[in-house]
């Protein structure tokens, strides 16, 4: 099995393998999160990361598609029932807002990871960093759009020029 996709994340890195199924190992090459539990793995800030469960296009209005979030022990600090997951990596925001069921609400990183500082209040001990983060622009969440397939642009660009939402394509002047 051929990786397509190797994010590093200090301790952690996602792997994509060439039958698209997404994993996350250690340093030491140790299985973290097995390969296939989720059908996509975002990539980690502040001990986070965004998962989802389900094939369907993120743009289709009505998917079966569930979000939550994993720390890097690979547990579900936020199970996979959300409707959406708004994306925060590369954000450094302090929460994310989830939706289920229609209803929004802000999550707030903090309750998810202990060792991250309160809103607003600064913590010391904690240590995280990305400051040897390698990463490669993907191309899979957004196949199917004008945006990446027809201008080439990645999921990278998509989430950080678009937030996530490549009909906003049409809304650049």
């Amino acid at each position: 099995m051929k990786n397509i996709v190797e994010n590093n994340y200090g301790e952690v890195t996602v792997v994509e393998h060439s039958d698209y199924k997404w994993g996350v190992i250690d340093s030491k090459g140790n299985e973290i999160v097995p390969f296939g539990k989720y059908d996509w793995i975002e990539g980690f800030e502040q001990g986070l990361c965004r998962v989802k469960v389900g094939k369907q296009s993120s743009n289709l209005a009505n998917n079966d598609n569930k979000w939550g979030i994993i720390n890097e022990k690979g547990e579900e600090v936020l199970p996979c029932v959300y409707d959406k997951v708004w994306k925060f990596k590369g954000k450094n925001r302090c929460s994310t807002r989830v939706v289920k069921d229609g209803i929004a609400r802000e999550v707030y990183f903090h309750d998810l990871n202990p060792l991250l500082p309160k809103r607003g209040i600064g913590n010391k001990n904690y240590s995280y960093t990305e400051s040897n983060s390698k990463e490669r622009g993907t191309y899979s969440e957004y196949n199917g759009t004008y945006v990446q397939d027809v201008m080439g642009w990645s999921d990278q660009d998509i989430d950080d020029v678009l937030d996530g939402e490549p009909d906003a394509y049409w809304n650049i002047d």
